[in-house]
């Protein structure tokens, strides 16, 4: 197994917290009672209420949800046809690419 040295441990974990940090904080923020964003006002799921009253975002989120299994399903189909084939054929021009 190989051992990590200080420095790899370290750029890791500021990489990481340079990453999820912000987001740990949008979902913080994101129960704020207040209007604003840099005030915290209390814990409150208010706006969560209206977005989920909001029809343009519900319409949004269902075509995104709609497209989102399409292409999954297209993708794997497609990649699944390309890995046998990849599999089972011989020698080709590029093989060496994969």
């Amino acid at each position: 197994m190989m051992r990590l040295s200080w420095f790899n441990v370290v750029s890791l974990t500021l990489g990481f917290a340079f990453l999820y940090i912000p987001m740990v904080i949008l979902v913080i923020y994101s129960f704020n009672k207040s209007k604003l964003v840099t005030v915290w006002a209390g814990f409150s799921t208010k706006w969560y209420g209206e977005l989920m009253q909001n029809e343009a975002f519900l319409n949004a989120a269902w075509v995104t949800l709609k497209v989102a299994v399409i292409s999954s399903s297209i993708a794997t189909v497609l990649g699944t046809m390309a890995a046998l084939v990849l599999v089972r054929s011989g020698r080709f021009v590029g093989r060496t690419l994969f």
